[in-house]
């Protein structure tokens, strides 16, 4: 009879090598390093097309309020977007996704008005 220790297979450990951890860490780190730069230009250039959006909202709102009325709102940024909402132009204040704050001018002859961000300026038409 053949002896039972000649047919059994060497046991080998089960697991992962040092080695093989070493290269998957590496690899994840490369891959991190390089999508990281996207990743956060994406979300500026959201912040910039939100923003262009609510300046956009805000200066149609703004020419229907003058449709109506025949001139534009007058006094500070902040006091013009709560007459807008009071009178229920807008829903809700739009808020400037990047923390900053709306700026709303109106020509000395009443007949124009330009809304700008302070952090991404004036943005679309």
């Amino acid at each position: 009879m053949k002896s039972n220790k000649m047919n059994k297979k060497p046991l080998r450990a089960s697991g992962f090598t040092l080695i093989e951890l070493l290269i998957s860490l590496f690899i994840i780190s490369v891959i991190s390093a390089v999508a990281m730069p996207h990743l956060r230009g994406s979300g500026e250039r959201a912040q910039k097309t939100s923003c262009e959006a609510n300046q956009r909202l805000i200066r149609a709102v703004l020419e229907d309020y003058y449709l109506e009325h025949g001139h534009y709102p007058s006094g500070s940024s902040a006091e013009i977007l709560t007459e807008l909402k009071n009178k229920h132009y807008l829903q809700s204040i739009p808020t400037e996704p990047a923390g900053g704050t709306y700026e709303i001018t109106t020509s000395d002859d009443g007949s124009s008005v330009t809304v700008k961000c302070s952090v991404h300026g004036e943005l679309g038409d």
